[in-house]
């Protein structure tokens, strides 16, 4: 009987779940009073309304990659309190090195800016699908499939307008707008992370050039990539650092885990470990699918194979349903024997463990994390230490995957002012 040990099946909770918080998470509101008056931004105001605004005519997407396509104010939802809020559509670069059109947000403090005008968070946000309806753009209501991991996220977003931060927030490339999204891989999450940044400036001018980025699950493992890159895919802007909260990692270790275990008649064993984590499956395949070639039929049992599909109309949430991929048996998800090589292979060169960069990064972990455990981020870390790199690590007590958002804001707002000498 193939044996799997203990720790290696705790690293495969946080492989194939590695991204967002679980369903039970109570929703918070995030509908206060948004979309303040201030200065004329600077950028081309649409007049297209509804989901029209996030398909451009083709003869506008070409364009330096972090300019504006078009913007428009947001009122009400996704929109935070006590700042100035815009739906931009902007350019970035896909991992075949075409200009593409991306989605996000950006809410501007209301009042002065400081000198040197208001400091920049480039937020990267965790899983919410890879389906154009799970954009977190299009949360305009309760409806919305994600909102109740969004909303908490504009929670805490609110936090650091009140403190006087700018917040832009991508919707990454390919979803909401045309295009596969490239779910986890890392540049192309980091390309459109930074390139927000610099759509932020030119819609608002008061905005500085100094930035941060921060991310959560999915969005924190962009940011370790943000910070290994950014500096070098947007030169004209200053990034001062990176907070990585629950950053995905150790995701293709998961998946070699749980198709060995199939293969050795094991997969039951794993079941009670991973709970969930079944359904982010056809995400990581989708997202490998944006830069390589592979096909699911080689690795997947017939019935997984079948409900693949299911992740291009709908988002994580529904994706968690008995009638989806939540409802598959662990023994009826990899075909014994399958060949998963061609995922492995992109998931781990999408691993941030082994990454290198300059401006520090901050990661921060929650010890009663069931999706991103914190073994996972340990590892990730101990890696990064051990090659040099600046990074500092925090974990808390008690905390499980949304809770580190609230948990750890107040030390992420005493690193990020420390980083701009506030």
């Amino acid at each position: 009987m193939y044996r799997l040990t203990g720790h290696l099946a705790v690293i495969l909770a946080a492989a194939l779940a590695g991204v967002a918080g679980p369903a039970s998470a109570a929703p918070v509101s995030g509908d206060a009073p948004a979309g303040a008056t201030g200065p004329a931004p600077a950028a081309p105001v649409s007049d297209e309304s509804g989901l029209a605004f996030y398909t451009p005519e083709a003869d506008r997407v070409p364009g330096p990659h972090g300019t504006v396509i078009q913007l428009r104010p947001i009122t009400g939802d996704p929109g935070l309190p006590g700042a100035r809020n815009y739906l931009v559509l902007y350019r970035s670069v896909d991992m075949q090195g075409e200009t593409v059109a991306v989605s996000g947000t950006l809410a501007v403090p209301e009042g002065i800016p400081p000198p040197g005008g208001w400091p920049l968070i480039s937020w990267a946000h965790g899983t919410t699908g890879v389906a154009d309806v799970c954009a977190p753009s299009r949360d305009t209501s309760p409806e919305f499939p994600a909102h109740d991991y969004t909303s908490l996220v504009r929670a805490t977003q609110a936090q650091w307008i009140a403190a006087g931060y700018a917040v832009a927030q991508t919707d990454y490339q390919g979803l909401g707008t045309p295009g596969p999204h490239g779910y986890l891989i890392g540049t192309a999450e980091q390309r459109a992370v930074a390139d927000m940044a610099r759509a932020a400036r030119e819609v608002e001018p008061e905005i500085g050039t100094r930035w941060v980025a921060m991310g959560h699950s999915q969005g924190g493992q962009a940011a370790v990539f943000t910070d290994a890159q950014a500096q070098a895919w947007a030169p004209d802007m200053q990034l001062l650092g990176a907070v990585a909260m629950a950053p995905a990692s150790h995701i293709g270790t998961g998946v070699q885990a749980s198709q060995a275990a199939a293969t050795a008649g094991a997969a039951t064993v794993l079941a009670p470990v991973t709970g969930g984590s079944t359904s982010f499956l056809p995400l990581l395949i989708r997202g490998a699918q944006t830069v390589s070639d592979l096909d699911p039929a080689r690795f997947l049992a017939p019935r997984s194979d079948s409900m693949l599909p299911l992740a291009d109309a709908t988002c994580i949430g529904q994706l968690r349903g008995k009638d989806s991929w939540g409802g598959i048996p662990a023994a009826e998800v990899f075909s014994p024997g399958g060949d998963d090589s061609a995922l492995t292979r992109v998931l781990n060169e999408n691993d941030p463990s082994a990454l290198t960069f300059a401006q520090p990064l901050l990661v921060l972990q929650g010890a009663a994390d069931t999706t991103v455990p914190a073994v996972a981020t340990t590892a990730m870390v101990a890696q990064q230490k051990l090659t040099g790199q600046p990074v500092q690590y925090r974990t808390y007590p008690g905390a499980d995957h949304r809770g580190l958002l609230a948990t750890s804001y107040p030390d992420a707002l005493n690193w990020v002012n420390a980083r701009f000498g506030r």
